[in-house]
C-alpha cells in the first residue's frame, strides 16, 4: 500500500483520491473511517477533539491492507505496521498556502 502523511490542509485527500482514481487502488481516509465507525477511546478536552483508538483502527484496516492496493491518508504514521506500506509520501506546502487553506475551512 501507499501512505500519504502531512499536516491538515496540505493536500493528502486531493492527491489520494486522484491517485486512487487513476490507479484503481482503494483510497482510505483514516480520519473519516474513525468518525464513521466511532473508533475513539475518549475526548481530549484541551484540544477539543476525540482521541483515536489506534488498536481499533488497526483491527479495522487489517483485512483491507492484506489484500493490497490501498492508499491510506492520515496525518501521522507512528502506530501503523511498517509491513503494510511499500512507500510513504510526506506532503508539504508553504505556510502561506497552508494558512489560506485552513482559514477557508
Amino acid at each position: 500500500g501507499f501512505f500519504l502523511i502531512g499536516t491538515p490542509g496540505v493536500g493528502k485527500t486531493t492527491l489520494g483520491k486522484e491517485l486512487a482514481s487513476r490507479s484503481g487502488m482503494t483510497y482510505i481516509n483514516v480520519g473519516d473511517m474513525a468518525k464513521e465507525g466511532e473508533l475513539y477511546e475518549g475526548f481530549d478536552e484541551e484540544y477539543d477533539c476525540p482521541i483515536l483508538d489506534e488498536d481499533r483502527v488497526i483491527d479495522e484496516l487489517e483485512d483491507r491492507m492484506s489484500e493490497g492496493g490501498v492508499i491510506v491518508d492520515y496525518h501521522g504514521c507512528d502506530f501503523f505496521p511498517e509491513r503494510w506500506f511499500h512507500i510513504v509520501f510526506v506532503l508539504r506546502t508553504e505556510n502561506s498556502f497552508l494558512y489560506d487553506r485552513l482559514e477557508s475551512r
